[in-house]
């Protein structure tokens, strides 16, 4: 995504959610109600840091195929908050989110894919489906009631 597009989607889905949505500037402290944007041209990583899961915001490198790149996003939320991670991946071409959401199976959290009916693009979720770390594929109508759903059964916690 360009850098031109993140901030204004952020403010878009911040007006239509009845959630707190930003484009991520690093240092945040994720919080119940709050979502953050990866910026256009950079990395969005979730670290643990004196006891809380944070943002960190880190700049491309010149030979990273996608950024910001959701693999690095979906591991690094896999290595930092384990099986307390949903991964949702939705429509987009090429393989990226594969890898993390493998990742974010692997320590036990829950694994996300939206449905061809509903994808504009089926490319991203076909690739983390035939990878086999997805653990439900639904529409997208439906993925809203899988995040309650799976925040219910969550508390939040530090990391």
């Amino acid at each position: 995504m360009p850098a031109s597009f993140t901030r204004a989607f952020a403010e878009r889905l911040d007006r239509y959610t009845g959630l707190l949505v930003r484009e991520a500037a690093g240092e945040e402290v994720l919080a119940p109600g709050r979502v953050y944007v990866a910026p256009g041209g950079s990395h969005l990583r979730v670290v643990c840091r004196d006891s809380e899961l944070v943002t960190e915001i880190s700049d491309a490198e010149e030979n990273d195929k996608y950024v910001p790149s959701i693999d690095l996003l979906f591991s690094s939320a896999a290595e930092a908050a384990g099986s307390r991670v949903l991964a949702i991946l939705l429509t987009g071409m090429g393989t990226d989110g594969c890898e993390g959401i493998r990742a974010v199976k692997s320590a036990g959290g829950r694994t996300v894919a939206e449905s061809e009916e509903t994808a504009v693009i089926f490319g991203m979720p076909k690739e983390a489906i035939a990878s086999g770390g997805v653990d439900v594929v639904l529409r997208l109508e439906e993925i809203a009631a899988e995040v309650v759903r799976f925040g219910q059964n969550e508390e939040p916690q530090g990391c």
